[in-house]
């Protein structure tokens, strides 16, 4: 595992953990908290999706802000309760569906395809497929996944920082 998942003191001092405000912090403490708690008691859940949850939660206020920081979204939209991520960030939308609220390629023109096309993977596979229930889809964490998702989301959020920076 990576460094942060075996040092949670250091997360202070990577860039992308500071961009967060306080309480998306502490969210993402409490997944590195969980996945290291289950390494020690060596739980056999038949699901760790409950590691990754806080993670995913704190993407999407990170991702929210990320785009208003990047005047690709304004403050009343940042705030709405209807803006959604899995619509504006898809890559996938069908031309006639990508209008002015479709952020995918304005992301990926700042940014690059590759920040832009990482963003929306973070998004789909830790949040979306984690979150939602699909009928005869019996997929579940294992820990080591759960693992790999966090590191993900981190890896993800502190690129797209990187992009943010070099503006």
């Amino acid at each position: 595992m990576a460094w942060y998942m075996q040092r949670l003191e250091l997360l202070e001092n990577v860039p992308a953990f500071n961009y967060l405000e306080a309480w998306q912090q502490q969210l993402v403490r409490l997944a590195f908290t969980l996945w290291q708690r289950e390494v020690d008691a060596k739980s056999n859940f038949i699901d760790y999706s409950f590691i990754v949850f806080p993670m995913a939660k704190a993407y999407e206020g990170f991702l929210k802000r990320f785009m208003l920081d990047l005047s690709l979204i304004n403050q009343a939209t940042f705030e709405s309760r209807r803006f959604r991520i899995g619509r504006v960030l898809n890559p996938d939308v069908r031309l006639a569906h990508q209008n002015d609220v479709w952020i995918y390629d304005d992301i990926a023109r700042v940014c690059g395809p590759e920040i832009a096309r990482e963003l929306w993977e973070a998004w789909l596979t830790c949040r979306n497929r984690v979150f939602h229930y699909f009928p005869k889809n019996t997929d579940r964490l294992t820990h080591e996944q759960a693992g790999r998702y966090l590191e993900q989301l981190f890896t993800v959020m502190q690129a797209a920082v990187s992009c943010q920076t070099k503006e």
